[in-house]
């Protein structure tokens, strides 16, 4: 037999086994037909996940995540940015953090900064504590408030 007939043997795998799974992050197809080589029908669908081999239908981003196409593992929104939307396709999709609120990776909702902490600035993975000399009473606040002079106050 020579090398470029292969034996008999390797042909009735390869017509066996056609189709291929397709690999994850690739779309395979319902329909065997439609589905003629290893690219299957292609990568999947950005916003949407193919995460596992032969996955022939895509599914919904993750929450607090994002599918650039072609995804087989959803990447988190970076700190700062959160979202609760099921159909990213990339982190700038992701809603950044507002002042006085921050977000950490992965996030599906921002989160208000506790009494003793702030942010000023949008896109914050934490709040930064209040220094001596300052305190904060609220939530969500973007600056700390200097204490009474003479008086003492926790931050």
């Amino acid at each position: 037999m020579s090398a470029t007939t292969g034996s008999r043997f390797e042909r009735d795998i390869v017509d066996e086994d056609f189709p291929f799974a397709c690999a994850a992050g690739l779309l395979g197809s319902a329909d065997p037909k439609e589905q003629s080589s290893s690219s299957c029908a292609g990568r999947c669908p950005a916003g949407s996940q193919c995460p596992t081999e032969a996955t022939y239908e895509a599914l919904p981003c993750d929450a607090g995540h994002y599918c650039p196409k072609g995804t087989s593992v959803p990447l988190p929104c970076p700190a700062g940015s959160y979202s609760n939307a099921t159909d990213l396709a990339a982190a700038s999709e992701c809603t950044d953090a507002s002042p006085g609120h921050f977000a950490t990776t992965g996030s599906t909702e921002q989160t208000a900064c506790a009494k003793g902490s702030y942010t000023n600035e949008t896109r914050q993975g934490e709040c930064t504590p209040c220094s001596g000399g300052t305190y904060q009473d609220a939530e969500a606040q973007t600056a700390c408030k200097p204490c009474e002079a003479g008086g003492y106050c926790e931050p």
